[in-house]
């Protein structure tokens, strides 16, 4: 009877076991990180820190641009631009604006932007309207971030966003849009207070007018360069490779047709290694990889393209950020997409594991150690995935609102 007894445990026990394993909701990572997620909540946008482990948040942040080291990040609340600490979310100082702007978007799904690579600089936007729709007068300020002051007021007849500021503050980039489609880029020196009379134009073929819409871009980390990823109507992508230094660019063309024609074309996203040597463009709606030469020395050039098996839906976000990321050592880019999540070596351009199939994926991030990719889907569930075995380890649901990007994880 006693050995009955101690088998029947035996097999309870195995049932308990099975059970934790197939249910992967209940599993708890080994260490916690700090999930900062940009969210789209009850009519606001915010940022929730999440801890990975309790699945709890920890606080909410107002959605703004941070810099680099994540111990800023700016936002407009009314007239106010205010700079708030991330780490425990109190308020360092704020600015008034004099009038109403808004912070530029870096991203098609609306993440904020503005900062200079370095994050010294920041520039705020504000239009005034037009019978026609489209702004008939521009106004900018460049705010220096170091002393909290507004360094220089810009005012521009017609309709100009902000592209890009150097790490300076002497160039600043601008789009200005000549009708619903086509548009310059231009350089304002803002030393001298003056629009350049030159179009900064592609200087592998000479023209000036550009047209598409800009879904996401990556500085390289020494800030001289801002490649920005594009899509046309009814042709291929490309990338806007933009010189920070000087007023140059180069248009790279990548494999696939228009966004009208294949709406899987919405879903390319970019990634830059540690050093900034190599760039990637990748869709794994459509199965096709790009790598890049950033030009340290030379000119931006795409290397190789190679083809994979593309995503089976192409369902999900069609203008999310970034949904992709490189290993530390270079060796793995790994994608986010309709179908899932691809590592892709990037020696040999080859997908060596998959995992996710069923989910659709809009935003990835590694931890700081790299021991964990999380993965954030449309839906608004976070995955938790081995870097090393490719496995899902958890998932769960924090129910913060509709996800717009995972901005960044750090160490609990």
């Amino acid at each position: 009877m006693k050995s009955m007894r101690m088998v029947g445990a035996l097999i309870c026990l195995g049932v308990l076991v099975a059970g934790c394993g197939g249910t992967q909701e209940l599993l708890r990572p080994t260490r916690s990180d700090k999930l900062y997620e940009a969210v789209t909540a009850r009519g606001s946008q915010l940022v929730s820190v999440i801890d990975s482990r309790s699945h709890s948040t920890d606080r909410r942040l107002p959605l703004g641009v941070p810099t680099g080291d994540w111990r800023h990040i700016y936002s407009i609340v009314s007239t106010s631009l205010i700079d708030t600490d991330p780490q425990t979310g109190a308020t360092r100082s704020s600015i008034q604006l004099q009038g109403t702007y808004q912070l530029p978007p870096a991203t098609a799904n609306g993440l904020p932007g503005g900062l200079s690579p370095n994050g010294q600089w920041l520039v705020v936007e504000a239009f005034d309207g037009s019978a026609n729709g489209m702004p008939s007068s521009t106004h900018m300020l460049v705010i220096d971030t170091t002393t909290s002051r507004v360094w220089r007021k810009i005012d521009l007849g017609g309709y100009f966003r902000f592209d890009a500021v150097s790490n300076d503050g002497d160039r600043l980039y601008l789009i200005q849009h000549l009708n619903g489609k086509e548009y310059y880029v231009r350089l304002y020196d803002v030393i001298g207070g003056k629009l350049d009379d030159n179009i900064v134009v592609d200087k592998s073929d000479g023209n000036q007018a550009m047209v598409g819409t800009r879904l996401s871009g990556v500085a390289t980390p020494d800030g001289h360069w801002l490649f920005s990823m594009y899509v046309r109507e009814h042709e291929s992508p490309f990338i806007h490779a933009l010189s920070l230094d000087g007023p140059y660019a180069f248009c790279l063309d990548l494999p696939g047709h228009g966004y009208v024609d294949s709406g899987a074309e919405m879903h390319w996203s970019l990634a830059i290694n540690r050093d900034g040597s190599r760039l990637y463009a990748v869709n794994p709606a459509t199965g096709a990889v790009a790598v890049i030469s950033p030009g340290a020395n030379d000119a931006p050039a795409v290397l190789r393209t190679a083809r994979f098996d593309k995503a089976m839906s192409v369902a999900g976000s069609a203008s999310a950020a970034n949904a992709a990321v490189v290993s530390a050592d270079g060796a793995t880019l790994v994608v986010g997409g309709p179908a899932g999540i691809a590592w892709i070596d990037t020696a040999s351009l080859r997908v060596r594991a998959h995992a996710l199939a069923d989910w659709s994926v809009s935003s990835l991030g590694l931890s700081p150690g790299e021991q964990n990719l999380y993965a954030i889907g449309d839906d608004g569930r976070i995955a938790v995935i081995s870097m090393a075995t490719t496995s899902v380890s958890a998932k769960f649901d924090p129910a913060e609102g509709r996800p717009m990007s995972l901005m960044r994880v750090a160490a609990a």
